[in-house]
């Protein structure tokens, strides 16, 4: 199956959400990392699509959606553009699914709004780097910046992408990994880039609402597996899966196991 065609919602004050969306009944929002976009989540359209409403969004600044009028937007800005988005889509009740940064949207959506949520998914979560003094924060924001403004987005793309793979990744997600990062708009990035430096998801931690499933990859190294537990003790009762021989691209890497994990997580929460 080809990745749905790309659509956009008016969210208000001018301003769209572009997203992808298959199959039909209980919905499924997938918010997805920084290097992801809609067109991520080819698998989980497919498989998924049998019984639910599947719906993957483009983070502002990424394919149609428009950009983020804040210079320097936080986490929380990107929450309220997510609660803006599933309501002008329609949704009361949804399962919500984060990948990388947007665990930490899903972590506090998961806060603000625990009574739209059925079931809450955190694959490959962050903590970002909030912790760290605010001028290892700024030079964490420049060195990004400046990756990009030199090398510019395709040979970013050949240089960091395959590090974000397990070393044991086939060749073909490597160069598919490449492929699709090498799309990326760069200002939206950085933008959501500095959001994830930013911030902390313990800040947005608070005891599960709905029944919660967090999930690590062994070889992942933008979200080690000792920090994924940390933030799944964070968390007391929720399902804490491992995926082997993954790195960070959990749409490129053993996607059938993150789609079969998805279904038992969402059957058993229905």
């Amino acid at each position: 199956m080809a990745v749905p065609e790309l659509k956009t919602v008016d969210i208000g004050d001018g301003r769209v959400v572009s997203y992808r969306e298959a199959g039909s009944g209980t919905p499924v929002v997938i918010l997805h990392g920084l290097g992801g976009r809609s067109d991520s989540w080819a698998p989980q359209y497919e498989a998924l699509s049998d019984s639910y409403r599947v719906i993957g969004w483009d983070a502002p600044g990424y394919n149609e959606s428009s950009e983020m009028p804040e210079d320097e937007p936080s986490i929380r800005d990107y929450t309220i553009v997510a609660k803006r988005f599933v309501d002008a889509m329609g949704l009361d009740r949804f399962h919500l699914v984060g990948h990388s940064v947007g665990t930490c949207l899903s972590a506090l959506f998961h806060k603000a709004h625990p009574e739209q949520l059925i079931s809450l998914t955190l694959a490959e979560a962050v903590i970002g780097n909030g912790p760290d003094p605010k001028d290892k924060q700024d030079a964490a924001i420049a060195a990004r910046a400046k990756d990009f403004a030199e090398l510019g987005p395709e040979e970013v793309a050949k240089k960091k992408t395959p590090n974000s793979l397990s070393p044991n990744a086939d060749p073909a997600a490597i160069a598919a990994a490449v492929a699709f990062a090498a799309k990326v708009k760069v200002p939206g990035h950085l933008k959501l880039a500095g959001a994830l430096i930013r911030s902390n998801i313990f800040d947005f931690v608070t005891p599960l609402a709905c029944p919660g499933m967090i999930i690590a990859g062994s070889d992942d190294r933008s979200a080690p597996p000792e920090f994924v537990k940390q933030i799944a003790d964070a968390y007391p009762g929720i399902n804490h899966q491992m995926i082997d021989g993954i790195g960070h691209q959990i749409a490129f890497e053993k996607p059938e196991q993150f789609v079969n994990l998805l279904r038992n997580h969402l059957g058993a929460a229905s």
